[in-house]
């Protein structure tokens, strides 16, 4: 699942990138007055479109996610040690404190980006606006997608076995 999750991620952005750079095509031929720019009006649009939809599936998802394999975590440590379950319970807030800000960040900013195109095509806003906003659901989406590589690799290892994963992070709390 995380990897899937992961793909989304990496798919949302690479729609992002291309549809910015067909977005720059668009603009050079609407400057230009040329009569293609009405086919790649539909085309940015038609690639715009699933980039969000990717993008606000993955992003929703990953939170989820961390929500979900919480819960199952927690049902697992019940019968732990006191030590041992403050630990792993530490990790799992570490998780969705990593993830859920760039998640929920990456998400509002697909959002943004798709009725702020909008507003530029119905010439409500300056195309600026438009660009702008990409460039940020961009690098929002970058820093999702390294916040949840990381907590998604940590995720798998404390899911793989939590006793572990406690032991190990007691131990890490004792020595420091």
């Amino acid at each position: 699942m995380a990897i899937a999750l992961l793909a989304g991620t990496v798919l949302a952005l690479a729609g992002f990138l291309l549809t910015s750079v067909q977005g720059f095509a668009l603009a050079s031929h609407l400057a230009a007055a040329e009569p293609a720019a009405r086919f790649l009006v539909t085309r940015h649009v038609a690639y715009a479109i699933p980039t969000v939809l990717l993008s606000l599936f993955s992003q929703s998802m990953v939170i989820f996610f961390f929500i979900g394999t919480g819960r199952l975590v927690k049902d697992e440590i019940a019968t732990f040690a006191e030590p041992e379950k403050r630990a792993v319970l530490a990790a799992l807030r570490d998780f969705k404190r990593r993830t859920s800000p760039a998640a929920t960040f990456a998400l509002l900013s697909a959002i943004a980006v798709f009725v702020l195109g909008g507003a530029v095509h119905t010439r409500t806003l300056p195309g600026w606006t438009h660009l702008a906003a990409s460039l940020l659901a961009v690098a929002t989406h970058f820093w999702a997608l390294r916040e949840e590589w990381r907590a998604f690799l940590d995720n798998g290892k404390l899911m793989a076995d939590p006793k572990a994963w406690a032991r190990g992070a007691t131990r890490g709390q004792a020595a420091g």
